[in-house]
């Protein structure tokens, strides 16, 4: 597609961030290469931001005014805090302690995004955006939402650090996450059903935005992937024989299902950002790999396919109109 800058005036821009944990730092270092090459503030751009669990935290901080370097810097900073490197046996104890009770403390994610959104809240975005989730008492999907609609009246008194930690509690890995402002309600990560939030984010501009399917442009980015098939022992096995790679095969199909149908239903609108590493190369918890993901993204980002696409179709030099919440405190639906 080649559109032109009095064009993409006209033209819906979304970015949509996949859920990946600690790998998120692939995702902002991309965003911070671009913006770098290009000369322009993500936020600026985009009439919508859509993240799913790491990728919900890196839109939370854009949409705070962060610049995407800012945001690359808090995994860099953070990550060894939120997923500290340990020895062997402590890496074994946490595995076999994942199997009763959560691998990783709520707490570490919780003081190192709150060192960096303080007690700001969403209503303080911006940008629009909707961050996945799962609601584990009613036991529903979910979307928190900026106020970007009149019915939309309940979420944006929220803290961003409850926003992040709602749409970021993976289960095994974290504990299901209270919201305080509705308190007995409990959220997980999004990512248990939209870990690519890319048709998430569609639905939000058509259904609720009023937006033309073929006037969207939209930018996904990914957490890194791996290669991936389904070996003979899987297709006959069980658990032990699936392990892991049940659930690289379910984020897998639901990326693959969401960014598909997003390509359809905007006539070949999406531009993907991803790359594929050697199998077991990063975990998602494990922050020992945050130097070579930024590195990667780095990389990514200054490719010349993606700094041409991205300068013409979303860092047009055009900025979307100022975003002017119309609901006064802000809610989502599901």
């Amino acid at each position: 597609m080649t559109t032109s800058s009095s064009e993409s005036r006209q033209r819906f821009r979304i970015l949509a961030l996949d859920g990946g944990g600690v790998r998120g730092a692939f995702s902002a270092a991309v965003l911070a290469a671009l913006e770098r090459e290009i000369g322009r503030k993500t936020v600026e751009h985009f009439d919508l931001i859509a993240g799913t669990s790491t990728g919900g935290i890196i839109a939370l901080g854009l949409a705070l005014d962060l610049s995407a370097a800012e945001v690359r810097d808090f995994y860099v900073s953070h990550g060894p805090a939120i997923f500290p490197s340990t020895g062997l046996g402590r890496r074994a104890f946490r595995s076999v302690r994942q199997i009763i009770a959560p691998k990783r403390s709520r707490a570490d994610l919780e003081h190192a995004v709150a060192a960096v959104f303080g007690d700001r809240t969403l209503g303080e975005a911006r940008c629009r955006l909707v961050l996945p989730c799962y609601e584990s008492v009613t036991s529903r999907i979910y979307v928190l939402k900026t106020g970007h609609d009149p019915r939309f009246t309940g979420d944006v008194g929220a803290r961003a650090v409850d926003c992040a930690l709602a749409t970021a509690a993976a289960p095994t890995y974290y504990q299901a996450s209270p919201f305080p402002i509705r308190p007995g309600e409990s959220y997980i990560d999004g990512g248990v059903w939209a870990n690519c939030p890319a048709l998430v984010a569609i639905t939000e501009a058509v259904s609720f935005l009023g937006v033309l399917p073929r006037d969207i442009d939209l930018l996904s980015i990914g957490t890194v992937g791996e290669p991936f098939g389904i070996t003979g022992r899987r297709r006959g096995g069980g658990v032990l024989q699936w392990n892991a790679g049940l659930l690289e095969l379910l984020f897998r199909g639901q990326a693959e299902a969401a960014l598909a149908q997003a390509n359809l239903l905007t006539g070949g609108g999406v531009h993907r950002i991803n790359v594929v590493v050697e199998p077991g190369r990063f975990a998602m918890d494990d922050a020992r790999g945050v130097a070579d993901l930024v590195a990667l993204g780095d990389a990514e980002g200054r490719k010349k396919v993606h700094v041409e696409a991205v300068s013409r179709r979303f860092l047009t030099g055009v900025p979307a109109p100022p975003f002017v919440p119309v609901s006064g405190t802000g809610a989502s639906l599901p």
